[in-house]
């Protein structure tokens, strides 16, 4: 409880000696840890680094019985430690507990294990702790932890595990902080031997064991973050397929543990085959796939959707849009990982902009174009929502997991930078350089920001802030005109009324593209920069005429577009509608020739705050000025479905 109290007081010190919002974020990244971490224990938790893993674990598949011997190797930090944590379900019998080799007592009860060494561990020594344990997991929820499900399509029950993201604990015991790597990983997994069993890295070995049973040893030499270890055991066959992807002298195996069911090669060939496709795909746009060296790979699980675990991702089917996700998750969430469970986006986010990528790629734009149309509809679904996970629901998975924010908002924002950067080499490059910059580590989205920056000396604060941090999206009401004189075709007047699908968040600041479509059939591309709510751009036309105009035709920013109208354009604006007396005093009167009734009629201050609103059905109409309103330059704004019309006026009152 001390450590809580402590913690807390420093969350309100940050907060009240003018720390900025991003700093501040910044300091609560202490949800990088679990939530049972995040008080007493995560102190304990701090003093020391994981270096190594070794798994040894036995399994079957009509259960989830577990008899498991974990071997960390650890290192300690500055600190002398009397104690080391791990967090870990209070389900399990308890064989044993060694330090270096000496049994050690422990204290084991409420999602914890803290072991006693017999010495002290001093400052900046490797030692080994290993646990021995045997008993039925629990999961953690809805398929988590270990589970075993069963395939009704194809008559298979299958033993699976699925950990993030603080669910590594209910079936080993672990440290689970994201910023806290593993550097490498053994995974030996024993099952009856018409099993077979999948998991991370090189399978280096089938070795046979006692009582007809045989032991799979996955080894993962590369960096691995703990929720991503996993094991996944049933009556499979491996189905291997090869990529040859640029910048490899050797071909990449692709290991596909799918059902001993003759039916399910028969139904998944195809998509498994196209596998080899997006890997090519995601080599060219993110870099060489990371784990390269080892493998890629799939175990096909009785799941709704997918995990990437680390070369070998658990799914439940081998839809292309699942697999596109999953594998791009190899280079954001596997090889590069979010620093906080509040940064998500850098995990889900990037792998929903990998089916963007995937369909532009190997299908078309068309599709691409659907793909990111869903994904806006989806985001526009939280209109009060962020990006970014608020500190609040850091631990409530969720919201962590909220299809409509964390990845679908998540991908248009990354649609949006690609917009920004107006070259695709220059984005595709910046990606690939700041997943080498953070490789094997954790990043968050300021860091993604700053990089970005940097490297195209692009502003990107806006859009973070407005997006990113900021709730909802832009919604946009247009209109535009286009008026003739003797001489010809003038310039077109572009007006841009704004509000935020949030009250909190209401100015959106992203360069907004309009495709101007001449009656020649020519057309140009403008972008106009909206810094008001309300605001009316002028665009410089030589003598041409406009056929139409469309607003962001390539679908690049997400927002609500609430209406687009045409004005019709009149050589003598006063022949439209007249306003008298101009200046006023206490009341205007407005005579329309033109217009559908009814129409609204509102007014505007200078600083576009609406004053009034009426509507009318009748010219002329005298509408009376409310009593608040001061001398000054006032907008009269007149629309209906199909016609805005503004004005400028004055207001004298005697003051």
């Amino acid at each position: 409880m001390r450590y809580t109290l402590l913690i807390m007081a420093l969350f309100c010190f940050y907060f009240l000696n003018g720390q900025t919002c991003e700093e501040a974020k910044k300091a609560n990244y202490a949800c990088s840890f679990s939530k049972p971490a995040y008080n007493q224990e995560k102190a304990l938790h701090q003093i020391y680094d994981q270096r190594f893993v070794h798994i040894n674990i036995e399994a079957n598949d009509s259960n989830t019985y577990i008899v498991n011997t974990v071997t960390y190797k650890l290192r300690s930090r500055q600190d002398t430690i009397h104690a080391v944590y791990f967090e870990f379900s209070p389900t399990f019998i308890m064989d044993s507990i060694d330090i270096n080799g000496i049994t050690s007592s422990y204290y084991y009860s409420n999602d914890t294990v803290i072991v006693y060494p017999g010495i002290p561990i001093y400052p900046y020594t490797d030692f080994w702790v290993s646990i021995s344990y045997h008993g039925y997991s629990t999961t953690g929820g809805s398929t988590r932890g270990i589970t075993n499900t069963y395939s009704s399509q194809y008559n298979q029950h299958i033993t699976w595990s699925l950990s993030e993201s603080f669910h590594l604990k209910d079936w080993l015991p672990c440290k689970q902080d994201l910023t806290d790597k593993l550097d490498s990983a053994w995974i030996f997994i024993t099952v009856d031997s018409t099993c077979k069993a999948g998991s991370e890295g090189v399978l280096t070995a089938i070795t046979p064991m006692p009582n007809g049973k045989m032991r799979y040893e996955w080894k993962e030499h590369h960096a691995i973050v703990y929720y991503l270890l996993s094991i996944a055991v049933g009556k499979y066959i491996n189905y291997e397929i090869y990529a040859h992807l640029p910048g490899m002298s050797d071909s990449l195996r692709i290991m596909n543990y799918i059902y001993a069911n003759p039916q399910c090669l028969l139904d998944n060939k195809t998509d498994i085959d196209r596998t080899v496709n997006f890997l090519q795909i995601y080599s060219d746009k993110f870099g060489l796939y990371p784990f390269h060296d080892e493998k890629y790979g799939h175990s096909l699980v009785p799941l709704g959707g997918g995990m990437e675990h680390q070369t070998m991702t658990s799914l439940g089917s081998f839809v292309h849009y699942l697999v596109a996700h999953e594998m791009a998750h190899a280079w954001f969430g596997d090889y590069v990982t979010c620093a906080s469970w509040q940064d998500i986006w850098i995990n889900e986010g990037f792998a929903s902009y990998g089916e963007y990528i995937a369909s532009q790629n190997y299908f078309n734009q068309e599709t691409a174009d659907i793909t990111m149309r869903h994904f806006q509809w989806q985001a526009r679904i939280e209109p009060e929502g962020s990006i970014y996970v608020p500190f609040e629901v850091a631990w409530d998975e969720n919201r962590i997991f909220n299809g409509n924010l964390s990845y679908k908002k998540g991908a248009c924002l990354i649609h949006m930078m690609r917009y920004l950067c107006n070259n695709d080499t220059l984005f595709f490059n910046t990606l690939k350089l700041l997943l080498q910059t953070y490789k094997d580590s954790v990043m968050t989205g300021a860091d993604v920001r700053n990089l970005f920056e940097s490297y195209t000396d692009i502003d990107f604060h806006p859009l973070f802030d407005q997006y990113y941090y900021g709730k909802g999206y832009p919604i946009y009401n247009i209109s535009w005109r286009q008026d003739s004189t003797s001489t010809g075709w003038n310039d077109v007047t572009i007006h841009i009324d704004q509000r935020g699908s949030s009250s909190d968040n209401n100015l959106f600041t992203t360069p907004l593209p309009f495709q101007i479509i001449f009656a020649n059939h020519h057309d140009t591309l403008v972008k106009l920069i909206p810094n008001q709510n309300s605001q009316t751009f002028s665009v410089y036309i030589q003598n041409s005429k406009i056929d139409t105009i469309r607003f962001d035709p390539q679908n690049w920013i997400l927002d609500s577009l609430e209406s687009m109208v045409y004005v019709n354009p009149l050589s003598d604006d006063e022949q439209l509608w007249n306003i008298y007396p101009n200046p006023a005093k206490d009341h205007v009167t407005i005579n329309a020739f033109t217009m559908n009734k009814p129409v609204t009629v509102e007014l505007y201050s200078i600083s576009q705050q609406c004053l009034l609103q009426q509507s009318i059905n009748h010219f002329p109409c005298t509408i009376e000025l409310p009593s608040s309103v001061k001398s000054g330059v006032y907008t009269l704004k007149m629309y209906n479905a199909s016609h805005i019309y503004l004005k400028k006026i004055v207001i004298l009152k005697n003051e």
